[in-house]
């Protein structure tokens, strides 16, 4: 049974944002267990985006539009949180005792 949910949408909305904050903060302090945690907790965001979104594709009501957005900035998010942490490793690597 199809469900169009504008609370949840607004909520994972919501989530995706504040977890692009904490993506610009974690890449700052260049923290490789903040980042690895963000890392997880975009992937739960993420899916939780996606079942929403299969529930507003067939159900009745509000645009899907602020899932879209939410995914987009979770998969940016994502994005540079991979290469940063990609790079914090590099820069490891290169270090000399």
């Amino acid at each position: 049974m199809p469900i169009q949910n504008n609370a949840e949408i607004r909520e994972l909305a919501e989530a995706s944002r504040k977890l692009e904050n904490a993506t610009r903060d974690a890449i700052n302090s260049a923290n490789p267990e903040e980042i690895q945690q963000l890392l997880h907790e975009l992937s739960d965001v993420q899916e939780h985006i996606q079942e929403a979104r299969g529930k507003a594709i067939n159900g009745h009501g509000s645009s899907t539009q602020p899932l879209i957005d939410a995914q987009l900035r979770v998969e940016e998010s994502q994005r540079l949180l991979d290469r940063a942490y990609t790079n914090l490793n590099a820069t490891q690597d290169n270090v000399q005792p």
